[in-house]
């Protein structure tokens, strides 16, 4: 159990507890989580204050079953706000404390959604989507920082004093490429991706392999820990958006802060953020202001239609406050930017399209002509 958990009680239902306030929990208090007499645990949505509207897509609940026999726990969940009730069509249980994932399906109306959950012995995992947390961060620039092949990177501090890192790998005296993800700290598809494609990268590539002897790349699985430890939705705890504004608020947050005086000493040629959506947009999109790399993409873009997912190939104008705006604005960075849905998609599904995704993408770039 995490130490910073905070445990709650069933007294209708013997041998079940609740937790909330660990490492990425949504909720983060007792009293958004209420007990019923008939043992319905009822749960509150948090959302932080500075959100930008509609941002309410993080649930992360553990529950405890200690018994010897399964119960069946009835669960009703308050989210936020109503618009995107058909994000909640789906929910993600992590058995064993996230060690097997499974998808249910679920139903939100007036955005209350009420389900009965039956659980084994052990502590478990109810989410939005399947959690990716600091510490499955910090455990991925431990497993790579120091592999064959692949260096860490510090680059700054949080406000709250995690490493914002990156696993830089390829050829030194390559094009500089950033790829960032976890801006937003439910996003956790992203991260899977770059989990999926690490693992293959780290098995199948070497540094004279392309693209990888064309490239310098700089892969930063969480830039926003701070916002994924709080269990928040869209915002840093200094109230930083680092998807919308880590180019023009950076000053206010010291891991936004680090992190552009970084990237701008790279002057990178590419930039890819990575995104989530939600819902049943079923696309994959893949967007930059360049329609070349669309239209090259398109050609090599791996096939979804078997996650009942299609792609979306958007030729855009990225808004002041973007760092993707600010790069090609300065250096002629190339900026791509992807959203991935988690919906319908359990952890290995994202890993799987992670890894594709980026083997499609960078050999284009490692061949990439400027006009």
């Amino acid at each position: 159990m995490d130490t910073s958990a905070i445990r709650i009680e069933n007294p209708y239902i013997a041998g079940l507890t609740l937790e909330v306030g660990f490492d990425n929990a949504n909720p983060r208090e007792a009293f958004e989580v209420q007990v019923r007499g008939d043992g319905t645990c009822v749960v509150h949505q948090f959302i932080e204050p500075e959100a930008a509207e509609g941002y309410a897509f993080h649930l992360h609940l553990a529950l405890e079953n200690a018994g010897r026999e399964p119960v069946t726990v009835p669960l009703q969940i308050h989210w936020a706000e109503r618009e995107y009730d058909f994000c909640y069509d789906y929910m993600y249980v992590g058995y064993d404390s996230g060690r097997d994932w499974k998808m249910l399906s679920t139903r939100s109306e007036k955005a209350i959604t009420q389900l009965q959950l039956v659980l084994p012995r052990g502590r478990h995992l109810l989410c939005c989507h399947p959690k990716f947390d600091t510490g499955d961060y910090l455990a991925m620039l431990e497993q790579y920082g120091g592999a064959p092949g692949f260096k860490r990177v510090d680059v700054a501090k949080t406000p709250e004093g995690r490493p914002v890192a990156c696993l830089r790998l390829g050829n030194p005296k390559g094009r500089k490429t950033v790829i960032t993800t976890r801006a937003h700290g439910y996003e956790t598809a992203g991260a899977y991706c770059l989990a999926g494609w690490l693992k293959y990268i780290s098995k199948h590539a070497t540094k004279r392999t392309s693209p990888l002897d064309a490239l310098d790349l700089y892969v930063f699985p969480m830039v926003n820990p701070d916002a994924v430890a709080a269990g928040h939705c869209c915002t840093a705890p200094s109230g930083v958006n680092f998807g919308r504004e880590l180019a023009s608020r950076a000053d206010e947050d010291s891991g936004a802060e680090g992190l552009t005086e970084f990237i701008h000493g790279l002057k990178p040629a590419f930039y890819v953020d990575m995104h989530n959506n939600t819902g049943p947009h079923l696309v994959d999109a893949f967007r930059s202001t360049d329609e070349r790399i669309l239209e090259a993409f398109a050609k090599k873009a791996p096939d979804r239609s078997r996650d009942q997912k299609a792609w979306a190939f958007q030729k855009v104008q990225f808004p002041e406050g973007y760092m993707l705006t600010e790069c090609e604005r300065r250096y002629g960075t190339l900026p791509l930017l992807t959203e991935f849905p988690w919906y319908t998609r359990l952890p290995g599904d994202m890993m799987a399209h992670g890894s594709q995704f980026l083997r499609a993408l960078l050999p284009l770039l490692a061949e990439w002509r400027y006009v």
